[in-house]
């Protein structure tokens, strides 16, 4: 798919995106036990999956959900997040919801109609959901996630990535396919109040903004694509309360943060003269991870300061997810499935 595929893509100073992630004693003595890893699939192909990854080991079992239900999980994976004690999923062209019990793998699918939800954020017990069908954000409540409590309304073109901060949401107005098959791209951040699900304001963060993630309680980051051509793709940094943008200087492919602390790759050409780089940003200092994953697909951090690269299978073969230290030392390398596209470690 043309939106999610185009999502493409050492060293010394590690200090600044170290020190904020030194286990502690209030890390858990069973931290990092599992990891579950979502693989977006084939466009078309029916292939999503679910790996569960030993983060001590590496070992995988990309079977997990199929041997926990009895199916597949669908057409395009777009988005996970952790919840309580369940996994939420969003399945595009399935139209689904996966609401996944971590512990037993156990599913039960929520019809989202002709929706195509893609992004997910939380908040207070209530799940938001960007969708495609109508430029919408569909709100939850986690207790009765086929009740929709509210629909929020975009423009003209498709939200992708959400995130919640500062009492508000902030959703990414990204793209849409004219008429005439040509692709015209937005620049906007949408930002409602969270406290009345309204419209707060509409803010310019960068041409085609994709992912947004959570920097800390009073900022998040907006990784905004170009127009994959003469518009290069770069990361904006919102003030949640003044509601002012400052950009980083540096192109970006992907992004994830935790802690205060951006994380981020990019990407360039194809093949064997595909050029990559990793880095990680804090209160204005750029360090370069000293990491060499050849096709990276996307980025991950746990609240440890572990680092999870996926690789793109070359788009038609199972990618490899990788797991390194917060100073860059490769700890395991395992397969998963096609297209892995988020890490997230459970407790």
């Amino acid at each position: 798919m043309k939106k999610t595929t185009l999502v493409l893509l050492a060293t010394a100073l590690m200090t600044a995106c170290i020190d904020d992630h030194t286990p502690d004693d209030s890390t858990p003595a069973d931290y990092g036990g599992r990891a579950l890893v979502l693989c977006e699939g084939a466009w078309g192909n029916n292939d999503a999956s679910l790996t569960m990854v030993s983060t001590q080991s590496g070992d995988a079992d990309n079977q997990w959900f199929e041997e926990g239900n009895g199916r597949g999980l669908g057409d395009v994976a777009q988005d996970m997040l952790l919840y309580g004690t369940k996994a939420y999923v969003t399945v595009t062209f399935s139209n689904s919801l996966e609401a996944i019990d971590t512990a037993t793998g156990q599913s039960i699918r929520h019809d989202m109609g002709n929706m195509h939800p893609r992004s997910i954020a939380v908040h207070d017990g209530r799940l938001f959901i960007s969708c495609y069908g109508g430029h919408t954000v569909v709100v939850c409540d986690t207790t009765d996630l086929d009740h929709h409590v509210a629909t929020l309304q975009l423009g003209d073109y498709q939200p992708e990535g959400l995130a919640v901060a500062d009492g508000r949401l902030f959703v990414a107005s990204s793209w849409i396919q004219r008429a005439n098959q040509a692709f015209d791209y937005d620049s906007s951040l949408y930002v409602f109040d969270l406290s009345t699900l309204t419209l707060d304001t509409i803010i310019t963060v960068g041409l085609n903004p994709q992912t947004v993630v959570t920097l800390d309680d009073n900022h998040v980051a907006v990784n905004h694509n170009g127009d994959y051509g003469s518009i290069p793709s770069g990361c904006a940094i919102v003030n949640t309360t003044t509601l002012t943008v400052s950009q980083i200087e540096r192109s970006t492919t992907g992004i994830t943060a935790t802690d205060g602390t951006l994380y981020a790759f990019y990407r360039q050409g194809y093949g064997s003269s595909m050029t990559t780089s990793y880095w990680c940003y804090n209160a204005g200092t750029f360090t370069q991870l000293p990491i060499d994953a050849d096709h990276p697909y996307s980025i991950s951090v746990d609240t440890v300061g572990n680092i999870y690269i996926t690789t793109d299978g070359n788009y038609v073969a199972s990618g490899d997810v990788l797991c390194y230290t917060p100073d860059g030392a490769l700890l395991w390398r395992t397969e998963a499935g096609i297209l892995p596209k988020k890490v997230i470690v459970l407790r």
